[in-house]
């Protein structure tokens, strides 16, 4: 009887995490330009026209603030599930590890081979 393989592949894991932490990295640039932007017109422009400007950014900003909040939820419970499921499998493998050798896992295998 072989055991199924629950493990998430570490290498596929890591390989999108990486991607995860790059794709924060340049929302994170990209915010930081649009706000030297802003920073710049409200320093030398003082018109109607500014003002309306400056009320879009400050929306955009808002939004991409709340896009930025969820990539990085996103992220942190990306990992926290890799982790979840390689000590589900862990945990697995000792119970199965334990058949036959006497414990709680010797009488569910007895249980299910008769």
């Amino acid at each position: 009887m072989s055991t199924p393989i629950v493990q998430t592949d570490d290498a596929a894991v890591k390989a999108v995490m990486a991607t995860l932490d790059n794709h924060i990295q340049a929302m994170m640039n990209a915010g930081q330009r649009v706000q030297d932007v802003n920073d710049e017109v409200q320093q030398h422009f003082k018109a109607a026209c500014s003002t309306a400007y400056q009320g879009k950014i400050h929306d955009w900003q808002e939004r991409y603030q709340q896009l930025k909040n969820a990539y990085q939820s996103f992220q942190g419970r990306f990992s926290a599930g890799h982790v979840q499921i390689n000590n589900a499998h862990d945990q697995a493998f000792d119970v199965n590890n334990g058949w036959g050798g006497g414990g709680p896992g010797s009488e569910v295998y007895k249980g299910l081979n008769p």
